[in-house]
């Protein structure tokens, strides 16, 4: 859809300064839209599509890719085939998370957009969130069958029965648009698209910010501040504040983030990726008590919980110094966070005690343990890595050996 009708809202495929998405989110399009149809219209439907990302199904993104450019088919199977191979030959689902899959999962909608459209009706989209409007509600549950059964037949997705309601328009924008949690929760966003260095949105936002540190630091800690004062994790917000400040080098949530960390769980690897990105020496002293807190935490029986924590704590040698943080990533059962330990830690000693179990290890693992070779001494090391580039029959592992061989 055209972008000026402010109907596929949510990022706007538009490249510039490094970014997939130089117009920004679209979010603040949307919910603008969905105020100006509630003045044009009596009633609105309520809908989104359930467990979007994990159910798209991988023929019609191939479909939906050739649609735009007939030229593009090849490039569409080879995407289809990747993807089915990540997903373990399953058809349908793409990862969440990465910009590609942004464009992907928009590129699947374009035909849905068409759909309504045909039906008579005004709508506006922000992924697979769907306000429909008209001064009927026989007509938007009339709608909403049709748009059940396209969705159904044609892309194997569903609508999500909770999340479906008909409502008077007005009422909507006041009880679920207009709430204090919502506009809050706009407002944050805003703030964040301001300090998003990729975007080209800062004159159309009403939030003014300086663009002093100090004034940066202490927004992004208010943001923070907001989040923890909700019942229940907002995970798209806090992901947008822990971004935000990762993409500026910002530290000043790190320590806010590691004493609510059991609330801050649920983005677990978009707080370890921060952490990482903004820690140096000293903010790694001033974090090294929290993070052996962490270790006692019921938080870490999760094994994705333990992972992410244990990468982050794996590659700095302050942590890795103290017995307790040592022990986590030691005592724990991931191969490729102590080979990064090793690495880190120039743990000769580990490397040499792996080697010979090397050809009995998953990929990751095995290829984690010919990185961390490069601790070795260079005859030992050379030696070894053009031993296994001779005798492994996996061609990803010989190149890995190889880029270790060129650049330890």
């Amino acid at each position: 859809m055209p972008a000026d009708l402010h109907i596929a809202c949510s990022y706007r495929f538009q490249i510039a300064d490094g970014s997939y998405f130089a117009g920004g989110s679209g979010w603040t399009n949307f919910t603008s839209k969905t105020e100006e149809l509630a003045t044009q219209f009596s009633h609105v439907l309520v809908t989104d599509i359930t467990d979007f990302y994990n159910q798209i199904y991988l023929h019609r993104l191939n479909n939906g890719i050739e649609a735009a450019d007939a030229a593009l088919k090849p490039t569409a199977d080879d995407i289809e085939t990747f993807l089915s191979t990540l997903n373990e030959k399953a058809s349908q689902g793409v990862p969440v998370g990465p910009a590609a899959s942004i464009v992907m999962a928009e590129a699947v909608l374009i035909d849905v957009d068409v759909f309504l459209r045909d039906q008579g009706v005004s709508h506006t989209r922000y992924v697979d969130d769907f306000r429909i409007f008209s001064n009927s509600p026989r007509v938007l549950q009339q709608v909403l069958e049709r748009l059940t059964l396209y969705l159904y037949e044609n892309h194997r997705l569903t609508l999500s029965s909770d999340k479906t309601f008909v409502m008077e328009a007005k009422t909507y924008v006041k009880e679920h648009l207009h709430n204090t949690y919502a506009e809050e929760k706009i407002k944050l966003l805003e703030t964040l698209e301001v300090l998003n260095p990729y975007t080209n949105e800062i004159e159309e936002v009403e939030v003014e910010i300086d663009d002093d540190e100090e004034i940066q630091k202490a927004q992004l800690q208010a943001a923070i501040e907001k989040i923890l004062a909700y019942e229940h994790l907002d995970l798209g917000l806090a992901r947008s504040v822990i971004r935000t400040a990762r993409r500026n080098n910002i530290s000043a949530i790190a320590s806010h983030l590691l004493n609510e960390f059991d609330f801050f769980v649920p983005a677990v690897n978009d707080v370890a990726l921060y952490l990482h990105e903004v820690t140096d020496e000293e903010l790694a002293k001033e974090l090294l008590p929290q993070l052996e807190a962490i270790v006692d935490s019921p938080a870490l029986d999760s094994q994705l919980v333990r992972f992410w924590i244990e990468w982050y704590v794996a590659q700095n040698p302050i942590y890795m110094a103290t017995p307790k943080l040592r022990g986590l990533v030691f005592a724990g059962p991931n191969v490729e966070n102590q080979a990064l330990a090793a690495i880190a830690m120039k743990n000769i000693a580990w490397v040499r005690d792996h080697k010979a179990g090397v050809y009995n290890l998953g990929g990751w693992a095995r290829r984690s343990i010919l990185n961390a070779s490069r601790v070795l001494p260079s005859d030992e090391r050379d030696h070894w890595l053009k031993l296994f580039i001779n005798n492994s029959p996996v061609i990803l592992d010989r190149w890995v050996a190889k880029w270790v061989l060129d650049t330890a």
